[in-house]
């Protein structure tokens, strides 16, 4: 859980470069060198989302729509494991008091 509120973080970190270079479109996309950053595991893990792109030339973009779409899936996924633990819960509390 920890590692991977790490790397949402240095995820949200990255998309925000991008968006302050105004790299996001083709147009304007750019090197890693250029924006300042070292890609690794939070660099690959958005190429392999399609929120960063590449239109060649080892120059990338931010694809927001991309981005926004990453994250609503991230938030469904969270309330359904906070759903599941809830019911968990009850059904637990449940038991409990039907034994005691």
């Amino acid at each position: 859980m920890v590692i991977t509120a790490i790397m949402a973080h240095k995820q949200r970190a990255l998309v925000r470069a991008f968006e302050h270079a105004g790299a996001t479109g083709a147009a304007q996309a750019r090197s890693s060198e250029q924006l300042g950053l070292k890609p690794g595991m939070a660099w690959h893990q958005l190429v392999g989302h399609a929120v960063l792109r590449c239109p060649g030339e080892g120059r990338y973009f931010l694809d927001l729509a991309n981005w926004q779409r990453l994250r609503r899936r991230r938030r469904v996924i969270a309330l359904a494991v906070i759903a599941g633990l809830l019911v968990l819960l009850a059904l637990i509390l449940l038991l409990t008091a039907r034994a005691g």
